[in-house]
């Protein structure tokens, strides 16, 4: 009994003791009060910030640029920013594993701007002074209107000046350049009792592959149908030893050719330049590149370019001799230090459309967050959809040993393709490119040799299997669709995989919210590629691979 009433005085102390503890702790716990002025200043900011908010929506509900997963990364036609940061784009977080699956698209917004916008001043090839028999070639092969860049170029290169023209991929380049010259040629021809020599050509065009040769020699021949030249192209791998050992002469007007070969033959002596009127470099960014420059300018030294020029009425300068004409989608910063004394940098007419060195206006282009053993299966699901609808596609790899593993994949996977890169043999390699242009195959698995001023107006489809390592390798992939005379716009696809891969894609989705052009395009290819084969592949070489 005793106990019992001592147990129940014990609970009823601790029961004391508790309440005085809290009647301590709330007599000494602090408070913070805010004045009501303050409270007031907080709520108007709130509210200001609130409605600014909501003007901000309203301001940009007008097209959508860039649709994203995460909507609130979603970017309006028209739309500002004050911070370009990562963390501000919708790739900004996708260097963390965490982000795989996510997603954005470049929306198309426009037409194409390399075509001239309609309206009462169109010019026309009339006005350029082309012979009828020219112009009316032109209108059998259905080209009735030049391009932008063919109305910036053509008069000066008939004015027999140095050119250098830069513009967009798939802007007409190659017929900026060939119609001045198989114009000039029908004039010298007129005016002069001329006797054809062999080997000794009127105009010399150099390309850095023989895909690109053979795409100009194609053009030439059409042309020739309707206008008395003759074209002819030479590529290395096709015969050269043969070719040097017989010295056979061919009556040539125009000579296309890449510039391992040309050098031997001129080495050789096989080919006189002493007639020469025209040189034409075509993807001049990749023949000047360090992995070509040497070779160029030996070949122009054998060419015994003037580096003289002349003042004309207007001011501008005109070259004496042997016109230059550089041609491309992108240009060397330093050209002026590659090229010397040997071309007057000085006395070219610089020829640089408005969209040079930005994303095309009028492509959609979707990027994808995935890991790299996600590649092969992104692939797959892609490539079968678009077989469902006949899509001709390229892939786009950035090594000659992952194009093969692809092209392998595709097949064990019933996708029938052709696989091309630069490490084929020429017999191996030869007529690749015409089985996809035929439409013998609707799937072409690629390095960058099809990036460079292949005419892939067939193709509907992009798909970059390896994200590329340069701003330049991107547009010039992502130029192969929404040419020039292609039916329909297209779609490139990228597959985003690496931490590197982010850093670019970092550069590509700022310059499409800013809707400015890329800053240091012409990347010294080779020259980069030597600092980060040790950082990226070496390390990852399995990986990379696949």
């Amino acid at each position: 009994m005793f106990g019992r009433n001592l147990c129940c005085c014990c609970g009823i102390h601790q029961t004391l003791l508790r309440r005085n503890a809290a009647s301590m702790g709330e007599r000494f716990r602090s408070r913070i009060t805010v004045p009501q002025k303050m409270v007031e200043k907080l709520e108007r900011i709130r509210r200001k910030d609130l409605a600014k908010r909501h003007q901000e929506v309203r301001r940009y509900k007008g097209p959508v640029v860039i649709s994203c997963k995460r909507q609130q990364f979603n970017h309006h036609k028209g739309q500002t920013y004050s911070n370009f940061s990562p963390e501000h784009l919708a790739s900004g977080g996708w260097k963390d594993q965490r982000s795989k699956g996510d997603y954005f698209t470049i929306n198309a917004v426009q037409g194409n701007p390399a075509l001239q916008e309609e309206g009462d001043d169109v010019s026309q090839f009339t006005d350029f002074g082309l012979h009828e028999e020219l112009l009316n070639g032109l209108q059998e092969m259905g080209i009735k209107t030049p391009t932008n860049v063919q109305v910036m170029t053509i008069p000066h290169l008939l004015d027999h000046r140095n050119v250098l023209c830069a513009a967009e991929t798939g802007s007409g380049k190659t017929l900026a350049f060939l119609l001045p010259i198989i114009e000039k040629i029908h004039r010298y021809k007129q005016m002069t009792e001329h006797q054809a020599v062999p080997n000794q050509p009127y105009s010399v065009i150099v390309t850095p592959s023989r895909e690109l040769t053979d795409q100009i020699q194609a053009v030439s021949l059409q042309l020739s149908q309707y206008t008395d030249f003759t074209p002819i192209s030479v590529c290395g791998g096709r015969g050269t030893k043969k070719l040097i050992r017989s010295a056979e002469a061919h009556v040539s007007d125009i000579l296309i050719s890449t510039p391992g070969v040309l050098s031997k033959l001129l080495t050789n002596r096989i080919y006189n330049m002493s007639r020469l009127h025209h040189l034409v470099l075509d993807e001049a960014d990749t023949l000047l590149d360090d992995s070509f420059s040497d070779l160029t300018m030996r070949l122009i030294g054998k060419m015994k370019i003037s580096s003289e020029s002349v003042a004309m009425d207007d001011g501008d300068l005109m070259s004496i001799g042997t016109q230059v004409a550089m041609v491309g989608a992108t240009m060397p910063s330093s050209l002026k230090q590659i090229l010397g004394d040997v071309v007057p940098v000085d006395s070219m007419v610089k020829v640089m459309t408005p969209h040079l060195h930005r994303l095309m206006p009028h492509i959609p282009q979707k990027f994808v967050r995935i890991g790299s053993d996600q590649k092969p299966e992104t692939l797959l699901k892609a490539l079968k959809s678009n077989s469902t609808r006949r899509v001709p596609t390229l892939v786009f790899c950035n090594r000659s040993n992952t194009a093969n593993y692809v092209g392998h994949f595709l097949n064990d996977n019933n996708i029938g393709n052709v696989v091309l890169h630069a490490q084929m043999p020429q017999k191996v390699r030869e007529g690749r490119f015409d089985q996809f242009q035929n439409g013998e195959t609707e799937v072409l698995v690629c390095t960058d040799i099809m990036s460079r001023g292949m005419d892939t107006i067939r193709a509907k489809h992009v798909i970059n299997y390896d994200f590329p390592h340069f701003i330049s390798d991107y547009i010039h992939r992502a130029g192969r669709i929404g040419r020039v005379g292609s039916s329909g716009t297209g779609f490139v696809l990228s597959c985003v995989s690496y931490k590197w891969d982010v850093d670019l894609l970092w550069k590509i989705e700022a310059s499409a919210r800013r809707a400015t052009e890329f800053h240091n395009v012409n990347a010294n290819i080779k020259r980069k590629l030597s600092g980060i084969i040790q950082e990226k592949y070496m390390t990852e070489s399995d990986t990379m691979d696949v």
